[in-house]
């Protein structure tokens, strides 16, 4: 019990730490250990298995993400429109803008 003094907001005890009445520990037993062990084991190896599911599930979405952008890029340049220039004397008439835009392949 506690009783509350008048001026301070301090309380005061009536009865010291030692004096209150103590639980027993609860013990398991060495079955109930090994229980919970296995247990926790097992609950593990679940965590385990999810998380590798899930980094599998992640690379296949990358590895299929990368094959997209590679077909785009193989489809964007088959369908471009290609001049072949033959006569290597017009790239010095050409103006520099148009320079920048020529690709070798």
């Amino acid at each position: 019990a506690v009783v509350s003094t008048q001026s301070t907001g301090k309380q005061k005890k009536e009865c010291r730490f030692s004096a209150l009445a103590k639980d027993k520990q609860s013990t398991s037993t060495f079955g109930n250990k090994m229980q919970l062990k296995d247990q926790k084991k097992n609950l593990q190896a679940l965590v385990n298995q999810i998380q590798s599911e899930r980094n599998a599930e992640s690379e296949a979405k990358k590895q299929r993400i990368a094959e997209n952008r590679k077909r785009r890029a193989e489809n964007e340049r088959k369908c471009e429109i290609v001049q072949k220039i033959t006569n290597t004397k017009k790239l010095k008439k050409i103006k520099k803008k148009q320079l920048r835009s020529i690709e070798t392949r």
